[in-house]
C-alpha cells in the first residue's frame, strides 16, 4: 500500500502513454450526481461535456472490476441547441495486467471529432466505505466540475476539504427534507500533471485540494470515528489469529526471553528479514489484509499484511498490540480524519510499560520505541475493538540525529595538495540514507556509491580509502582525501580556499532549495575541520559568522590555535524536514550566506623569521 516496485512504475507510465491518456483535453464541464443507496451501496452518475475539436480523443474510465460496475455509456453530439443520441457509441476494455494488481480496468471511450460531446455513464459499487473522496483537481482542463450527493435519512455525510485555498472558486450548499439531505458542490478544479500511480489512489507529493469523505449510519451521528473504527475492526475480524504452525515458530523465536521489548524487538526483526515487501492491492484489497496465517504461510505481503501479522504475533506473546492507518510524508493529506482517503499506510502498535511503540515492517531501518521516518509530524488511526485514537507521531530531534565530521588536514604549498584523513559519525537516522542502500546493495556497492558521494560532499575533491562501520543506530566513515589547487602563496601570505568543506545539507547539491523539499528529518551537523600549515603564519582573532532562523541556525569559526594550524568549524541546526513557505527563505539565506564564506580565501600572513 505505500510502496510501488520501480518496474512496475514504469510499464505504468509506458501503459499510460501507449494508450492516450495525455492527451490535454478541454472538458467544458464535469457534473457526477452521486446516489447513496439504503442497502449501503452508491452510484455515480456522470456527464462530461467536452468542446468541439478537429481530432479524434479518447476518455478513459478507470474503475475496480471487485467493487464497482459500468454502464449506461451514451453519446450526444450537439445539432444547434439540442444534444441528440450517437447510436455507434465505440468503447474498447483494457485490464491492468500487473503482479497483485489484478482487479484494476480501464474502459475506454472514443469521443469523435468535429462536434460537441456529452458523454454520460453510470459506476455503481456494492461497498459505501469506498466512497471516500471528492476531487477537486483534475488531470485535463475543465471549466466547471460540478458535485451533487443524495443521501437519505438512514446516512448522515461528513467531510473535510483540503487545500481549498487553492481553488479559484468554491461553492457548496446542502438541503434536508424529512427522507434525504442533498449536498450541491460547485468548482473550478485545479489541473494538475497525469501520474499513473493516481489511478490507484496514490498521490505522492501533491498539494491539492480535495474533499474527503465518509457516509455513515445515522446511528453513529457525530460519532464518525466510531464508525470508521468498528466498520474496520469488523472487517479485520475473519483476519485474526494465528494457528499452530505459527504459534511454535514464534515460541522458537523468543524461547529464551522473557523481556517484552526484548520479544517486541525479535519478533520485528523477523518478520522484516523474512517477509518479502509486496504492492499493491486494489479494491477492498487495498485496506483490508490477508489472514495472519496466509501471510505467515507466502512469506510475503504489504504493510497491512505484515502489520496484522505482526499484531497477532506480539498478542500471542501476551504483548498488547493494534495496527493503524497512517499517511506518510508523501501521501495528499495527513489521516486526522476519518476516512480511507486519509491514509495510504498501516504500521504496527504495541504498547510496553504505558508507552506506545510504534513498528512498521515495511521499514527495514527503523527501530521499534523511536517515531517511524516517513511519518514524523504525521496522525495516525489506532484501531481497537474497544475504540479508535489519532495518535501523532512525534518527529526526532536534531540533537538525536548528529552528524559529526572531522577533518586532520595538512597544507603542501609546493605542490599547492591539501591532504589528509577525514572521518564521519552519523547517530540516529541522520544515517538512514546510507544504511538502506547498505542493506540493499551491500557494504562493498556502498564503498564506489560512498566515494562517488562524498566526493561531490567535499566539493568535487578526491576521496580514498574509504571504510565503513555499521552499527545499530550509528554509522562511522573514514577515508583519506586529497585537496588540490586550494592554497596559493605571494611574498608576503599564503592564501588558503576551503570550499572543500562538506555543505550543509549533504543530500541536496542545489545551491537553492524549492519549497516541498524532502529533508528525511531534522539534524546537527557539527564540523571540524584542523588544517596543518608548512611554515609559520601569523595568529589572528577568530573570525565568526552567525545566522538564525525559526528552527535553523549556522554558526562558523575560523581561528589560529597555533603558529602552525587554524581550525575551520561549524554547528548547522536544521529542525525541518521540508523546506516549506515559512523556513524557505532563511535557509536559502543560510546556504548562501555559508557558500560565501567558504568560496573567499583565508588570508594568512607569513611569520617573518
Amino acid at each position: 500500500m505505500k510502496r510501488i516496485h520501480n518496474t512496475c512504475t514504469l510499464l505504468f507510465f509506458i501503459f499510460y502513454s501507449l494508450i492516450g491518456f495525455t492527451q490535454d483535453l478541454y472538458l467544458k464541464s464535469k457534473e457526477e450526481n452521486i446516489k447513496i443507496q439504503k442497502d449501503s451501496s452508491f452510484v455515480k452518475e456522470i456527464a462530461i461535456t467536452f468542446e468541439k475539436s478537429d481530432e479524434l480523443r479518447y476518455y478513459p474510465i478507470f474503475y475496480d472490476t471487485e467493487l464497482e460496475r459500468v454502464s449506461d455509456i451514451l453519446l450526444f453530439g450537439k445539432k444547434r441547441k439540442r444534444f441528440k443520441n450517437i447510436v455507434a457509441v465505440r468503447t474498447y476494455d483494457e485490464n491492468v495486467e500487473l503482479d497483485y494488481i489484478t482487479s484494476k480496468k480501464i474502459k475506454i471511450v472514443e469521443i469523435p471529432a468535429d462536434v460537441e460531446v456529452k458523454l454520460k455513464y453510470s459506476i455503481s459499487c456494492k461497498e459505501l466505505m469506498y466512497f471516500t473522496s471528492l476531487h477537486f483537481f483534475s488531470y485535463y482542463e475543465i471549466g466547471m466540475l460540478t458535485y451533487q450527493i443524495n443521501v437519505p435519512k438512514e446516512f448522515k455525510l461528513v467531510h473535510n476539504t483540503i487545500h481549498k485555498d487553492l481553488l479559484s472558486s468554491y461553492a457548496i450548499d446542502s438541503t434536508s427534507t424529512d427522507v434525504s439531505s442533498v449536498w450541491n458542490i460547485k468548482v473550478v478544479p485545479r489541473k494538475v500533471e497525469s501520474d499513473p500511480l493516481q489511478i490507484f489512489g496514490i498521490y505522492k507529493n501533491m498539494k491539492v485540494p480535495m474533499m474527503r469523505t465518509l457516509v455513515m449510519p445515522s446511528s453513529y451521528e457525530k460519532r464518525p470515528m466510531d464508525y470508521m473504527n468498528d466498520w474496520y475492526t469488523r472487517n479485520l475480524a475473519s483476519k485474526k489469529g494465528i494457528d499452530d504452525s505459527v504459534k511454535q515458530k514464534i515460541d522458537e523465536l523468543t524461547a529464551n526471553s522473557t523481556d517484552p521489548s526484548e520479544i517486541v524487538n525479535i519478533i520485528y526483526d523477523y518478520v522484516r528479514n523474512n517477509f518479502k515487501y509486496v504492492a499493491i492491492e486494489t479494491g477492498m484489497g487495498a485496506f483490508i489484509p490477508f489472514t495472519a496465517n496466509e501471510v505467515y504461510a507466502n512469506k510475503q505481503g504489504d504493510c497491512k499484511d505484515l502489520s496484522n501479522f505482526l499484531s497477532e504475533a506480539l498478542r500471542y506473546k501476551g504483548i498488547e498490540s493494534d495496527i493503524a492507518l497512517a499517511a506518510t510524508f508523501d501521501h495528499i493529506s495527513d489521516c486526522d480524519f476519518p476516512a480511507l482517503s486519509s491514509a495510504n499506510h498501516v504500521i504496527g502498535v504495541a504498547y510496553i510499560d504505558g508507552k506506545t511503540i510504534l513498528l512498521d515492517p515495511t521499514d527495514p531501518i527503523h527501530y521499534a520505541g523511536s517515531p517511524v521516518q516517513s511519518l514524523q509530524d504525521r496522525t495516525i488511526l489506532i484501531v481497537n475493538p474497544k475504540g479508535a485514537t489519532f495518535f501523532k507521531v512525534e518527529r526526532f530531534s536534531p540533537q538525536e540525529n548528529e552528524i559529526l565530521y572531522q577533518l586532520d588536514l595538512k597544507v603542501d604549498s609546493e605542490s599547492m595538495l591539501v591532504n589528509g584523513i577525514f572521518t564521519v559519525d552519523y547517530d540516529g537516522i541522520s544515517s538512514n540514507y546510507f544504511k538502506r542502500y547498505i542493506k540493499s546493495e551491500g557494504e562493498k556497492k556502498f564503498k564506489d556509491f560512498g566515494k562517488t558521494f562524498f566526493d561531490e560532499v567535499f566539493g568535487n575533491q578526491s576521496i580514498s580509502d574509504l571504510e565503513v562501520v555499521n552499527k545499530p543506530k550509528k554509522l562511522h566513515l573514514e577515508g583519506t582525501i586529497a585537496i588540490n589547487g586550494k592554497t596559493f602563496n605571494d611574498g608576503e601570505s599564503k592564501y588558503l580556499f576551503i570550499d572543500f568543506l562538506p555543505r550543509l545539507i549533504e543530500t541536496e547539491a542545489r545551491e537553492e532549495l524549492i519549497e516541498g523539499t524532502y529533508l528525511r528529518n531534522p539534524f546537527y551537523k557539527k564540523m571540524r575541520a584542523k588544517i596543518k600549515m608548512d611554515e609559520p603564519i601569523v595568529t589572528f582573532q577568530p573570525i565568526e559568522h552567525t545566522y538564525k532562523g525559526e528552527g535553523i541556525s549556522l554558526t562558523m569559526t575560523i581561528k589560529a590555535i597555533s603558529n602552525l594550524e587554524i581550525e575551520c568549524n561549524y554547528d548547522f541546526i536544521f529542525d525541518h524536514i521540508f523546506i516549506n513557505k515559512e523556513n524557505s527563505s532563511k535557509t536559502n539565506e543560510i546556504l548562501k550566506s555559508f557558500k560565501k564564506i567558504i568560496n573567499e580565501p583565508i588570508v594568512l600572513k607569513k611569520q617573518k623569521s
